[in-house]
């Protein structure tokens, strides 16, 4: 399996957090990501998002400008707050897959932690990681790469 995640881009502060929009900044975030490095992605077989304002946002701009043939499915599992646990068992749903999900903090960052077990990465706004694994288990991961925008 190799997961691909994407962390929204910058966004504006208003209330409620689930209606929050990337700001003109995030939007050129996830434009210069897609562009940057769609280049580096594998085919991708499925894009999973989390329903919140600002990573459909992102998700639906980094499809467009990194040429991706694939629709998105929302999925409650991205959701920032989500339990390690639930997201593990979801992904396993998904063995062998090559996916794209598109998700928040701190969910990001504590999921690329279990995959690989105590890392130091940290996903900034609109970063892109990639990690391959046999399967979706605590510290079972490799992490490939993380990119940030400059």
């Amino acid at each position: 399996m190799q997961l691909i995640l994407l962390r929204h881009g910058d966004a504006e502060f208003s209330s409620p957090d689930s209606e929050r929009c990337l700001s003109a900044i995030g939007q050129q975030q996830v434009i210069k990501m897609a562009n940057s490095y769609s280049h580096k992605l594998p085919p991708i077989d499925l894009v999973l998002t989390s329903p919140l304002k600002r990573a459909l946002q992102t998700t639906e701009l980094f499809i467009a400008n990194a040429a991706l043939k694939n629709s998105f499915q929302v999925v409650d599992f991205l959701l920032p707050d989500t339990n390690i646990k639930t997201v593990e068992r979801q992904l396993q749903l998904f063995d062998n897959k090559k996916l794209l999900m598109v998700g928040h903090l701190p969910l990001l960052d504590y999921w690329i932690d279990y995959l690989i077990g105590n890392s130091s990465v940290r996903m900034a706004t609109a970063s892109l990681a990639s990690l391959t694994m046999d399967c979706t288990y605590k510290a079972m991961a490799t992490l490939n790469w993380v990119h940030h925008v400059d």
